[in-house]
């Protein structure tokens, strides 16, 4: 795991560890000019922080002014980074206590250190990574566990100088209090993790997203924040990200993307959404600001043929306006099909007006698939989904609600792990009851019924029971 995360970093490393042992010979030397006779803890301390700080912003980027608070206190003890979170942080508790031998101004920077590196990671542009409580709580308990270490053998040896430092300890921690309350609160913004929500990504799932960027954009962009979210309602999850330019004076603009896991077969990026492009858009080489359809597709194309070569067999090709009058630009979409069943793989790309790529959808699968013969009728497909629908709605205690269903194709899905024919029905909700927007269109939903079975399944592709 270590190689995998320092191989790209030798030179970093190096360069981190020369100036740890720089620092530490100055601790050194400046305790022994003091008179202190600890100054070999003070070097080790110096040493060990330089190297935490090291380690925490390596690979940092723009700052989200974000922080994730996890509810969940005893995941980081399941997993690695959580386990090397707290491993790191030990040294540094016992050398801080053996170095200033109290108790109480140990405790203050222990706390204090996990506090300020996080909130630096969250606010701070070329020191910015992901924000986590969990990072913050376990490099808080490992620096509690090398305090204890050094409170132990100091006791023994009766050179613990328990109520030394305790006045300026206390004033310390109520200016940080402060600090943290009147200052650090209001710059940032948290999302809380429940165990259903965000949880920092790990290592192999922040590769896995590097390799998909790369493949889709080139080294055009930068990975910052990562996490993994579960799906709704299904036993998978999301890689969620965020996309930053690499060019200088754009650090404030950001796409947004995800990555199904463990499969990493869908791959979502949305670079902006705007009717007034910016520079977060992909370029295509040679390509020149659209004003029809045509034009559009020429430029997805060229873009599709420099990224996405296999595009090139798809069955079926169309380009369509995305917008009022293509105020956002045109979206074009390749689809394979086979003994007419829609097949998984699937490529979209949107051009926006400045005639750079903005939103991609990419998923992976299979252009042909020997499937059986589909026995339902798009009829019955929908008189399935109708059935499935209002028992939903009835164990909801929604019994006037009212909606429509519309089948649309058939697809090849793996569902249930082996490959076979659904039914795509839309499910239409009414807008009845509502009068402050009759413009907006009415929200939908696909449902997805298993076209040799009957099976109905939700947009959450979590079946239905109807009995």
């Amino acid at each position: 795991m270590f190689s995998a995360i320092f191989q790209h970093h030798v030179g970093y490393l190096v360069a981190c560890t020369l100036t740890a042992l720089t620092l530490g010979g100055a601790a050194w030397a400046l305790a022994r000019r003091l008179g202190n006779t600890h100054g070999l803890w003070w070097s080790g301390l110096a040493f060990t922080v330089t190297g935490v700080l090291g380690v925490t912003f390596m690979g940092a980027g723009p700052a989200s002014d974000v922080c994730v608070l996890n509810h969940q206190f005893a995941e980081p003890f399941h997993t690695t980074q959580g386990l090397w979170n707290l491993a790191m942080m030990v040294p540094v508790g016992t050398l801080a206590l053996l170095a200033v031998r109290r108790p109480l101004p140990a405790l203050v920077g222990v706390i204090a250190l996990p506090l300020a590196i996080e909130f630096t990671q969250a606010t701070v542009d070329g020191l910015g990574r992901v924000c986590d409580s969990s990072d913050a709580e376990m490099n808080i308990i490992g620096g509690l566990a090398g305090l204890a270490i050094a409170a132990t053998v100091l006791t023994v040896r009766k050179s613990l100088l328990w109520q030394g430092g305790v006045k300026g300890a206390l004033i310390a921690s109520l200016a940080l209090f402060l600090l943290g309350l009147g200052v650090a609160r209001p710059m940032l913004a948290f999302t809380n993790v429940d165990g259903s929500g965000l949880s920092a990504a790990d290592t192999d799932q922040k590769r896995a997203v590097e390799a998909a960027v790369r493949e889709a954009f080139g080294d055009r962009y930068t990975i910052g924040q990562l996490y993994e979210q579960p799906c709704p309602d299904a036993s998978c999850k999301d890689v969620i990200f965020h996309l930053h330019i690499r060019e200088k004076g754009q650090s404030e603009l950001f796409g947004n993307g995800s990555l199904s896991w463990p499969d990493k077969k869908h791959l979502n990026v949305l670079l902006e959404e705007s009717d007034r492009p910016t520079g977060m858009g992909y370029p295509v080489k040679g390509a020149k600001a659209p004003t029809t359809a045509r034009e559009a597709h020429e430029i997805a194309q060229a873009y599709a043929r420099r990224q996405y070569p296999w595009a090139r067999s798809a069955t079926v090709q169309e380009t369509d306006p995305v917008g009022e009058k293509a105020s956002l630009g045109w979206m074009t979409n390749w689809r394979w099909t086979h003994n007419d069943v829609l097949m998984p793989r699937m490529l979209d790309v949107q051009i926006d007006r400045a005639g750079r790529v903005s939103h991609i959808d990419v998923t992976l699968g299979p252009t042909r698939a020997d499937l059986p013969e589909v026995k339902l009728d798009a009829r019955q497909a929908e008189e399935a989904v109708n059935k499935a629908v209002a028992a939903q709605l009835r164990a909801n205690g929604s019994t006037d609600a009212e909606f429509q269903t519309k089948a649309v194709t058939v697809k090849a899905d793996d569902l249930d792990g082996k490959w076979k024919p659904y039914w795509l029905v839309n499910v239409t909700s009414s807008h009845a009851g509502q009068t402050d927007d009759a413009q907006a269109p009415a929200p939908v939903e696909t449902y997805r019924v298993n076209a040799l079975t009957g099976q109905v399944y939700d947009a959450g592709r979590v079946p239905i029971k109807t009995s």
